[in-house]
């Protein structure tokens, strides 16, 4: 029976019966006193974008926004004037009202997964007046019946996509009573939260793989290499990130060189080759050339000659062909790949491949049909902040650019070997895609040994503990370098989609003219960005375009949450004459391309 339809079958009997148990006398005031006690110390983050040195086009509008809102008093630790509100739980539900009377929350999102609570909240709230309410705030109500965590993530993924990143702008989790899935929502906002405000991309970052992307085409076969060694399947595959974890474990990895392939993940390669490993296989997927530059020594090292490169089309060309034998793939959601596949020179893309090296590593192995694999450095976590990778990796070099990088204690996860670790934005966002990527692979049993955040999917063991059999990699190792060392180029064509994207941002600016307030700027960027969704090679102009435009959502939507109303006008005026600058700046670079 539909959930609805459950609710309305509650006998008034039951739920009188429910609500004694549950609340017992005086049921207005324990829920108002449950919200007083949130007001104090409010479970709620605010999301914004820093001013920084970085050239992007939307990084710079960004940097004038700021500074815009700054001189018209933002203070970015104020109560919010506008807000999303997740409430975890109904019961009664006269923290409702009494929350939205508090705070001018604008979008309202419940989690009720019990149908007699619903029914009992129904006995004392007026649901329609609450949603006009929203409605008339600029916002929205939205009622999502969730089993399980999973269901809560996908369903706000999709409300997020839908609606608009303007709701995690600010937002509040209140939870009013505790079941599992609830309580792991509520403990885990700040991972959910990050998850959702990551990997938006930008215009510059697609042109720039796409540029990589044409090249390498040229140069080398790019393929889905997919079981292309399972003949090999069961043989022990070592994939080395460069975590903290790995200095306890560098030593046994010599022991057991000759009996497991060794696969070296970024900046690993260079923390393997001080101990005297060379690795089989190195894996590369960043596309800068700045990523090239803190390894040349290492790539240009003569050691390095019979090691096969995997990595993505999008790498930088001069890291690509310092490796003569190499296993390159097409990225998953990735502008070069959609046009490769338009133009009937695609292949099946490699799917959760980033944000890591590592990610890349497991996702490749897995492609090719290895089975055996062990995890080593791939921590995604640190139990020192100060200890965030390898002490003999780059990052502790002076004379490197990454000894410059800097970690935080962002969040406290699950540890593999131990309680919690913490951990960054970007290592739980490597967790969570790995996490993805292995529930496609429920057959494959892959063994983390690293002393770092939990992966679930993966059986926790100390690499001392493993074993190997005494197996001559020498065969494998033939079979692989044939076949890495062939390779036939082709061209690869952009077509005439940039011209198509400069019209439909040149429609956006004329549209964001006529807009009657800042509020109604946000609504007209994120049905844009929604309607791009409904274009003819939709994913192609939302890879271009979609991200930028996400980044300057989330910016407007905080600094007005932050205002005085006084000020919105003003902000208005100035932003939108940034904003159009933006998008002319956007179709200049889209022009040249």
């Amino acid at each position: 029976m539909d959930f609805y339809l459950r609710v309305c079958a509650q006998k008034p009997s039951e739920i009188v019966e429910l609500q004694n148990d549950f609340y017992g006398e005086g049921i207005a005031a324990k829920c108002y006193q449950q919200v007083s006690l949130f007001l104090k110390t409010p479970t709620h983050l605010s999301l914004s974008f820093s001013t920084n040195i970085h050239t992007y086009t939307h990084q710079l509008c960004i940097n004038k926004l700021n500074s815009i809102a700054d001189n018209l008093g933002r203070n970015a630790n104020s109560k919010p004037q506008r807000g999303t509100l997740v409430i975890l739980g109904l019961g009664a539900g006269y923290h409702f009202n009494k929350l939205m009377s508090e705070i001018r929350y604008t979008d309202v999102i419940v989690i009720e997964p019990d149908e007699k609570h619903y029914a009992m909240a129904c006995q004392h709230i007026n649901f329609a007046s609450l949603k006009a309410e929203c409605q008339r705030r600029g916002g929205s109500l939205t009622l999502l019946n969730v089993e399980t965590y999973q269901q809560f993530l996908s369903q706000m993924k999709q409300l997020v996509k839908k609606q608009g990143v303007h709701l995690l702008a600010d937002i509040s989790v209140y939870r009013h009573y505790s079941t599992p899935v609830m309580d792991r929502v509520f403990s885990e906002f700040k991972q959910w939260r990050n998850s959702f405000a990551s990997m938006w991309g930008y215009l510059e970052d697609e042109l720039l793989g796409l540029k990589h992307t044409c090249e390498n085409y040229q140069h080398t076969r790019v393929g889905a290499h997919e079981n292309i060694f399972s003949e090999f399947s069961s043989f022990p595959v070592l994939i080395v990130g460069n975590g903290p974890s790995l200095d306890k474990d560098i030593q046994h990895i010599k022991t057991q060189q000759d009996r497991a392939l060794i696969v070296s993940c970024g900046t690993s390669l260079s923390t393997l080759m001080k101990t005297g490993v060379t690795p089989d296989f190195h894996i590369e997927m960043e596309r800068t050339s700045v990523n090239f530059e803190i390894k040349e020594d290492e790539l240009c090292d003569p050691r390095i000659k019979d090691v096969v490169l995997i990595a993505l089309s999008t790498i930088y060309p001069k890291l690509m062909l310092q490796f003569d034998q190499r296993i390159i793939f097409a990225k998953g959601n990735d502008l070069g790949a959609e046009l490769a596949s338009l133009s009937g020179q695609g292949s099946k893309p490699l799917y959760h491949c980033n944000p890591t090296v590592t990610n890349m590593a497991v996702a490749a192995f897995l492609r090719m049909g290895f089975t055996n694999i062990v995890l080593l450095g791939c921590d995604y976590g640190y139990i020192d902040q100060h200890k965030h990778h390898s002490q003999l990796s780059s990052y502790y070099d002076p004379n490197n650019a990454l000894s410059n990088v800097s970690f935080d204690n962002e969040m406290a996860v699950k540890g593999n070997f131990r309680p919690h670790v913490f951990t960054s934005r970007l290592f739980n966002e490597a967790r969570s895609a790995q996490e993805r990527l292995l529930a496609q692979y429920p057959f494959t049993e892959v063994k983390n040994a690293s002393d770092g955040a939990f992966i679930e999917g993966t059986l926790p063991l100390k690499f001392t503990e493993l074993s190997f059999n005494n197996s001559d990699k020498s065969a494998l190792l033939s079979t692989v370098r044939e076949y890495a060392g062939k390779h036939t180029g082709s061209k690869l064509d952009s077509g005439a989609h940039f011209s198509y994207a400069i019209q439909l941002l040149n429609s956006l600016k004329q549209e964001v003219d006529k807009a009657d307030s800042v509020t109604d700027v946000i609504s007209i960027l994120n049905a844009f960005i929604e309607s791009l969704r409904d274009e003819k090679d939709a994913l192609i102009y939302e890879l271009l375009l979609s991200g930028s435009i996400k980044y300057i959502v989330g910016t407007i939507a905080s600094h007005i949450n932050h205002l005085p109303l006084s000020s919105w006008t003003d902000y208005d005026v100035q932003m939108r004459k940034e904003l159009q600058s933006m998008l002319d700046a956007l179709m200049n670079k889209l022009s040249y391309e």
